[in-house]
């Protein structure tokens, strides 16, 4: 029995430890170990039939001491230190989205804000809990699934129980599939029944085990099979954390195959050989196995507040990752110890009292005064709403711009093409002095220059917001913006405007505000722009990406950094209430920082060619 607990324990241990390092942004496939958590807690609570006689109100209670209480501690928490750490933090949805946790909505919710929990930037430091409110939603339906299991199973037989867990799952997963053909990722990962089929899997395999021993044993005879089996199946696992990205092909199978690789992992739970190797591992092993197994909840708990407060502070490199990973296992062992104190029967030393009961006086004290601040927060529903018709109306009259600028388009007759420029004004006069004096003249008519030049623009909603400001600064701009968008779909929408013939020589990007995009998807977007000039613009919500972005820019001549991050710091009221979208004088302050970027550059440019014609002269 010991063998087998060691087991689970270092089944957990792993997909503790996965799910942080995909947090941490250094897994992209590591979301996956949510599937197999799915899978292991439906597992566990199968485990509850084992007992001569189920209470629901007992199990309701311990699910309560386990999960609830430790979720409403670190909430408020972490809410009461980002209001302290952080007092500029803009966080419009702040009081809906804890109000959905507390009472376990949070992965609707998500779904309904619109929120990606796959972009790589932290818009709330709770945007993990969706999956506790799912599994909130499954603890608290498990008691009324328990009671028709048995009742079928004095009925009809004790395989039925098992036999109905795998038609839900296979239904589950058809539900799934469907979800995310109609729906897309973020449809089918935060569905509470698009996710019943990992539960149920677990609660199929737990459920045989509590009558029968190992599925596979009682196939597979030979031990060393067995263990190769293993082997594969955990190459396979790990072949789906590192590559499985949300974005990839790999996502369907991925979720699905994690699902099954956990059920049949969790089978070998009763293979005693191989639990039995696993407790030959050296006692350190065992020990640091079991002390992160214990806290894994703790730790996932934690690990976003921590993450999303290091990352607003601005800190970066790999002093951040360090970091993180301390104050994580910190803050998480503390958060054991005083609930551990508060619930032990056991006999504990004075001085360890004393520790766990200050421990728990501080989260006691920090929880108020989060809960205070939820409390008195304002509701900005309104204000969301209000912000969100104008999206739409800005959707709209993007589009008819759409429709406009694809009838009137002349690209040959009406359009300067940027990357001539300069060729085309020297073209025309054959000495250096009327080449001076021509430049000279274009320097100063730069403004009118470009105002007419034919520009791409693809971004995402902050973009959106400022389209109206930006039509009547640029006569000839099209803009491709959407809410929600992240970085890791601006190649594919290049792409289409190329093949269409509506990518300009001079493109502005501007996303980030949902989320970075690693270097390599970077480069594919600056192989799309060859030979265009591009600007890229910063965030005012997002410093590791903007960090990013100016670093990588050092790789690529024809790549220009619009600094809006640090053109709009401390101007509150450039921002509608979010603190990201604009308000009119942030879309006609960031419409002219592009213009006078863009400006800028072709003076540079022309300056640049004139003083190579004037030192051409002198040598003459």
């Amino acid at each position: 029995m010991k063998n087998r607990v060691l087991y689970i324990d270092l089944i957990r241990a792993i997909l503790c430890i996965t799910i942080l390092l995909y947090h941490m942004g250094l897994l992209k496939g590591g979301y996956l170990a949510v599937c197999s958590f799915f899978v292991l807690s439906g597992y566990l609570s199968a485990q509850s039939l084992r007992k001569v006689k189920f209470s629901a109100l007992s199990y309701y209670k311990s699910r309560i001491l386990r999960v609830y209480v430790p979720l409403i501690i670190v909430v408020f928490v972490s809410l009461g230190i980002c209001l302290l750490m952080l007092p500029d933090l803009t966080w419009i949805s702040m009081k809906q989205e804890i109000t959905s946790i507390i009472f376990g909505y949070n992965n609707f919710w998500q779904s309904w804000a619109n929120m990606d929990y796959f972009a790589r930037h932290i818009d709330s430091p709770y945007m993990h809990l969706w999956y506790i409110a799912i599994l909130l939603q499954l603890e608290l339906i498990f008691p009324l699934i328990y009671s028709a299991l048995e009742y079928l199973k004095r009925q009809f037989g004790k395989n039925v129980p098992m036999i109905i867990c795998l038609t839900v799952t296979v239904l589950s997963v058809g539900y799934f599939v469907y979800a995310y053909v109609t729906g897309g990722v973020m449809a089918s990962y935060y569905n509470t029944f698009a996710r019943f089929f990992s539960w149920f899997a677990g609660i199929a395999v737990g459920y045989w085990h509590v009558i029968n021993r190992s599925i596979l044993q009682r196939k597979i005879e030979d031990k060393k099979s067995i263990k190769y089996m293993v082997a594969v199946l955990v190459l396979v696992q790990v072949l789906f954390f590192v590559m499985g990205s949300a974005e990839s092909k790999l996502y369907l199978v991925g979720m699905i195959g994690s699902t099954l690789i956990m059920g049949i992992m969790l089978d070998f739970v009763k293979a005693t050989d191989i639990c039995a190797d696993i407790d030959k591992a050296p006692k350190l092993i065992r020990k640091l196995v079991e002390y992160i197994s214990d806290r894994s909840y703790e730790v996932f708990l934690v690990q976003y507040p921590v993450i999303f407060i290091v990352t607003n502070l601005g800190l970066s490199s790999w002093k951040k990752y360090i970091i993180i990973l301390l104050i994580t296992f910190l803050v998480a062992e503390c958060i054991k110890l005083a609930i551990n104190s508060f619930n032990s029967k056991h006999y504990l030393k004075l001085s360890i009292k004393l520790v766990c009961g200050m421990l728990l006086l501080v989260l006691l004290c920090g929880s108020c005064y989060g809960g205070y601040r939820y409390i008195i927060a304002p509701d900005l529903r309104a204000e969301q709403e209000e912000l969100e018709a104008e999206m739409r109306r800005l959707k709209l009259e993007q589009i008819k711009k759409h429709i406009e600028y694809e009838q009137e388009r002349n690209y040959q007759n009406e359009i300067q093409d940027s990357n001539n420029f300069v060729d085309s004004i020297l073209a025309n006069h054959k000495d250096i002095d009327s080449q001076i004096a021509a430049i000279d003249t274009e320097i100063s008519r730069i403004n009118q220059m470009v105002a007419n030049l034919h520009i791409t623009f693809v971004g995402d909603s902050v973009l959106l917001s400022a389209s109206s400001s930006l039509y009547e600064y640029f006569n000839n701009c099209y803009i491709d913006a959407e809410i929600g968008r992240t970085a890791y779909v601006i190649d594919p929408i290049l792409q289409h405007l190329d093949n269409r013939g509506i990518l300009a020589n001079v493109v502005v990007i501007n996303c980030g505000a949902n989320g970075d995009c690693p270097d390599y998807m970077k480069d594919e977007i600056m192989s799309t722009l060859q030979g265009k000039e591009v600007f890229w613009v910063t965030t005012s919500n997002n410093y590791s990406a903007n960090v990013s972005i100016i670093n990588y820019a050092e790789n690529y001549d024809n790549l220009h950094i619009i600094d809006w991050g640090s053109i709009s710091e401390g101007h509150s009221e450039y921002f509608d209430g979010d603190g990201i979208h604009l308000a009119y004088e942030g879309k006609v302050a960031y419409s002219q920082a592009v213009f006078d970027a863009i400006c800028n550059y072709y003076i540079e440019e022309l300056e640049k060619q004139k003083s190579e014609l004037e030192a051409q002269k002198n040598e003459n």
